[in-house]
């Protein structure tokens, strides 16, 4: 039926702008709580509630974390169309293929290796949920708006460590041999607090720097960067200050300036370990004089001690994606290169090494996939768009930096995952920034 009072064309006409401005205004509802869902699974993966589930238990993590992987699982489907006909998780487009392959020979190497199945296979399949996720975001949202929700958790996260310092700061620091009360926050260590909030801090002066050259108000997000600015510093850990320094540089570089994005990862991590096993141990007398460690504080005893374990055992294959630090006879093999009553002789807290961390679980057929994915995603650089070359030379600077002494990219849902699955995405998908979505394309189907 046409409105009341009106008839013929000028009732229809009436009757359709009334059904469209309803349909826009559904629309856009639906567009916020996309984004509010979207926000809540970045920020889990920024490492919330973390140190909450030691005040009000384990359970509080668990939820969060399964919670998360099915917000990913849920606005990527819900978003895909207009009716349960038209639900699919991902758009299997050619131009992520390698992003896919990856995916593929993770899972099956994984499983044809691993001794704990099931748990395999959910650690893979919330790996792959990362990576359609990554995949989905670029594609529903404009580039702007990507920066802007990964900075809207950031903020959010950063609340929270506001909070939980005022409210349990005995729980919020901790002291060491060589450091008193530097903030560990949410997070186990006061050097991956250090490393999350460089990443915030990165991201934020991105988009702080894009909202400047566009003339839009930035002070809110300028504030927050400063107290990350602050909350870094509390945390003492000048490896992730260092990392961070170096990807700010960027910043500043002109911008007709390219580099071969993947090669300059991949050449950085492999000279960096080469030179750290070969001229490290000549250089101790040096290191010795001035007053530093030359084994890294123990990293290169275990980094040759797991050379010798993977150059004998799973090599090609390791022992299934995230899976080496859980297999207590893959430990083992690690720990029997050491006293038993020695730190290295019981710990289980990672290789602390980007490339040997992909090779424990991956071997060399998971590198050399990773490899191929990056080196594919970030070809012929000059074609990549310039906010999009910059933001990902920016996180894959400080992603390289952090994985050179710390664990990097062997979780499954963390934000340092998401975000080099992210960067893949991003620079695949060549799209100008500049360029106006369809309204299907906004709030269609992927």
């Amino acid at each position: 039926m046409l409105p009341a009072g009106g008839s013929g064309w000028g009732g229809r006409d009436a009757f359709w702008e009334i059904t469209m401005t309803k349909s826009y205004e559904n629309t856009g509802q639906t567009q916020v709580q996309i984004e509010v869902l979207v926000v809540l699974a970045i920020l889990v993966s920024l490492g919330f509630p973390g140190g909450l589930t030691e005040i009000y238990g384990t359970r509080l993590g668990d939820i969060m974390e399964y919670g998360a992987f099915f917000i990913q699982l849920l606005v990527m489907a819900l978003s895909s169309g207009k009716s349960w006909q038209d639900i699919q998780v991902v758009n299997l487009d050619k131009k992520y293929v390698m992003l896919y392959v990856f995916a593929a020979v993770i899972f099956l190497e994984s499983m044809m290796v691993t001794r704990y199945r099931s748990l395999q296979f959910i650690t893979c399949t919330r790996l792959w949920v990362t990576i359609f996720f990554a995949i989905w975001v670029q594609e529903r949202f404009s580039f702007a708006r990507v920066i802007e929700l990964i900075c809207t958790a950031q903020a959010v996260f950063v609340f929270f460590i506001l909070a939980f310092i005022l409210r349990h700061p005995q729980a919020a620091f901790e002291s060491g041999s060589t450091y008193v009360n530097a903030l560990k926050g949410l997070y186990p260590s006061k050097n991956s607090m250090a490393s999350e909030l460089a990443f915030g801090i990165l991201v934020m002066a991105f988009l702080v720097r894009e909202k400047r050259k566009s003339r839009k108000g930035y002070s809110l997000w300028m504030t927050i960067l400063l107290i990350q600015g602050i909350l870094m510093i509390l945390c003492q850990a000048t490896g992730a200050v260092f990392g961070m320094a170096a990807a700010l540089i960027l910043l500043f570089l002109p911008e007709d300036m390219r580099l071969p994005l993947g090669w300059a990862y991949i050449g950085g991590s492999i000279t960096f370990l080469f030179a750290a096993l070969t001229l490290m141990p000549h250089l101790e007398w040096f290191f010795r004089a001035i007053g530093k460690d030359a084994t890294l504080t123990g990293r290169i005893p275990l980094w040759n001690r797991i050379l010798v374990v993977m150059m004998n055992h799973h090599t090609f294959t390791g022992y299934g994606y995230g899976m080496f630090w859980r297999d207590s006879q893959a430990i083992a093999l690690i720990h029997a290169g050491f006293h038993e009553h020695s730190f290295l002789g019981t710990m289980t807290t990672g290789a602390h090494n980007m490339l040997l961390e992909f090779w424990l679980n991956s071997g060399l057929m998971g590198i050399a996939a990773f490899f191929a994915a990056l080196l594919y995603s970030t070809r012929e650089s000059a074609a990549i768009p310039q906010k999009t070359y910059l933001f990902a030379s920016m996180l894959l600077m400080y992603l390289m930096i952090n994985g050179l002494t710390e664990r990097c990219l062997g979780g499954n849902y963390d934000y340092k995952t998401l975000s080099v699955f992210l960067v893949m995405a991003l620079c695949n998908n060549r799209r100008e920034h500049g360029e106006k979505k369809t309204k299907e394309k906004e709030f269609g189907k992927m």
